[in-house]
């Protein structure tokens, strides 16, 4: 028993350092700070001198010998402990806000940072749910909690100092209440931060399971998916349910419990209080200022309930948070992105693929050991069947995933060891579904991109063929394209992909064939669009209708995940089998 309690003292000081360290890492100046907890401080020493003066205006009424300054005085000091109060709730406001709004920013931030496995392994739903969530819960803590607290300690040891002063056996017999208390709040509170941090992670899911619907809400309606999604909201539901009413039943017995015991101990001074007065050895004024100091004791113990379990809840959040704080981040690189253009190419490089390997999962391989070569300005062409690794390689080469075995160049330089920024503004990546975010036509086509010109603007519009849809618009470039371009056409969301494509002015083009899906007029506009976004630049496809790559400077066939042939289109009908193949069921499908 006792090495299991050594043991565990450890890890919870550690997490009470960590919780500290989040917390103080984005305060407001030391000096807002201490103004705060002087508001605070100060109120309550105001609230301290209330039951003396009351102890003399009882005496003074009983004696008859009023004074005029003994209202005038409590009147003070209770409007000046209004106004400290006032200031001390908006100070400490403030310190919360300022705190929690820190915390946002580094949360935020390293979110946007975080690499794509993390997302492919995480619910979006439930990173959403640290950034709000959590981050409230921290903030309602110290918001709400911390001066009380402060402010409480201060009124029970000075409330029990003036106590022992006027009459020390009445004190006495208070403060048996306080190892009652105590026994009270400990062992439940290790039971409330258990509980808090599993209701924290259900209200984490059940925000995910609520994005991951509200997304993708027009497959849950064609999929009749209503009655599906139903029941697992409901279980959520059902379930944080079950959660706050074990909150519930804890603070059913914290707050009653020790609101039992303060009011035991309270009959107890009136009593005996009230046997002192009759003998004469305690007046009047003194019983009514023991009271008052009895009142001003209790108070902050039945407080100290809520602190204890929300101070719990805030050290659940703040677990969650440093979780995700503690997250690597994407590699940057060691070095920024070098000149490395032979002087007699206009721009860009060769990349290379040098025996790379990947597995998303070490127990399934996607990749096994591929060399290949692009060369600057020319089209590589990208076959196989689905699953072979086509959009991985594209995947690779934007950096989302590093290969496990193997390296990539680009002009004799490991990517992985240049700047990330700089790889990829060189690049641009055209895909069959064209994401679109929420905003604008204009959001979407400089999105990404700090400053446009208006004329490049309308010259990359012009190139992507979609002028004349865009001047039929009454809004122009101010029209919004609604969630994910809903609003938009299939066509209309590839030609403004392309447009967004051409303002990045790439050296390298990844096309996920952009026209699969598209019917005749608009595949021919898009076309053509393509053609001018892919002059002078390093191309590479990935070919779903084989007849669009009949001019590829290489095709490289892809299967399981191996090169099984690469070169011109007439070459590969000649001697790779599968391309042959494939080639004769499309020209049939088509024909």
């Amino acid at each position: 028993m006792g090495k299991r309690a050594d043991a565990a003292k450890p890890e919870k000081a550690v997490h009470l350092s960590q919780f500290i360290k989040v917390i103080m890492k984005h305060k407001p100046s030391n000096l807002l700070i201490i103004t705060a907890v002087v508001l605070g401080l100060g109120e309550t020493l105001l609230s301290l001198t209330i039951p003396l003066l009351t102890k003399n205006l009882v005496e003074e009424l009983s004696a008859s010998t009023v004074q005029a300054a003994t209202f005038i005085v409590l009147g003070v000091v209770f409007l000046g402990q209004t106004i400290m109060s006032g200031f001390s709730v908006y100070t400490m406001s403030y310190v919360g806000q300022h705190v929690i709004s820190g915390l946002r920013h580094e949360v935020w931030e390293r979110v946007l940072r975080l690499p794509v496995p993390f997302f492919d392994r995480n619910n979006s739903g439930e990173t959403m749910s640290r950034m709000t969530n959590d981050t409230n819960v921290i903030k309602e803590f110290i918001t709400g909690q911390v001066i009380s607290f402060m402010g409480g300690i201060l009124s029970i040891i000075g409330g029990v100092v003036l106590l022992l002063l006027i009459d020390w056996k009445l004190t006495v017999l208070m403060l048996v209440a306080v190892p009652l208390a105590l026994l009270v709040l400990w062992p439940l509170g290790a039971k409330m931060f258990a509980i808090s941090k599993s209701m924290q992670d259900e209200t984490a899911m059940f925000q995910g399971d609520l994005g991951r619907v509200l997304s993708d809400i027009r497959l849950v309606k064609a999929s009749l998916a209503e009655p599906t999604e139903q029941r697992k909201g409901g279980l959520r539901i059902n379930q944080l349910f079950k959660y706050g009413l074990q909150e519930a039943r804890i603070m059913a017995i914290v707050t009653p419990l020790m609101m039992t015991v303060m009011l035991f101990i309270l009959v107890l001074l009136i009593g005996y209080g009230g046997v002192r007065l009759a003998q004469g050895t305690l007046t009047g004024g003194e019983l009514v200022a023991i009271l008052l100091y009895m009142f001003q004791i209790v108070m902050p113990f039945t407080q100290m309930a809520s602190f204890f379990t929300q101070f719990q809840k805030a050290m659940g959040a703040s677990e969650r948070i440093v979780e995700l704080l503690n997250e690597q981040e994407e590699q940057s690189g060691a070095a920024k992105l070098k000149a490395v253009l032979p002087s007699n190419e206009p721009r860009g490089a060769a990349i290379q693929f040098n025996q790379v390997s990947f597995g998303y999962t070490e127990d399934r391989p996607i990749l096994h050991s591929l060399s290949f070569q692009v060369k600057q300005g020319q089209v590589t062409a990208f076959v196989g069947p689905s699953g072979t690794g086509k959009t991985t390689i594209f995947s690779m080469l934007e950096r989302f995933y590093d290969p496990t075995a193997g390296s990539i160049t680009y002009g004799g330089e490991p990517i992985a060891e240049m700047r990330l920024e700089d790889w990829r503004k060189r690049m641009a990546y055209v895909s069959q579904e064209s994401p679109m975010m929420q905003g604008t036509i204009r959001h979407n086509l400089t999105y990404g991109l700090e400053q446009v010109d208006e004329m490049e603007l309308e010259e990359a519009v012009r190139q992507a063929n979609l002028s004349s849809f865009i001047e039929s618009l009454p809004s122009g470039y101010e029209t919004e394209v609604g969630e994910r371009g809903v609003m938009l056409s299939g066509g209309q969301r590839q030609r403004l992909a392309i447009a967004r494509a051409i303002l990045r002015n790439p050296d390298i083009l990844l096309l996920d064939e952009a026209t699969a899906h598209l019917d005749s007029n608009s595949e021919q506009s898009v076309q053509e669009a393509l053609q001018s976004l892919m002059n002078q630049r390093t191309t590479l496809v990935i070919a779903h209708r084989l007849s669009t790559i009949r001019g590829a400077d290489r095709i490289i066939v892809l299967e399981n995940g191996e090169i099984s042939g690469q070169g011109t289109h007439v070459e590969m009908l000649e001697n790779n089998e599968l391309y042959g193949k494939l080639v004769s069921q499309q020209y049939s499908l088509e024909h």
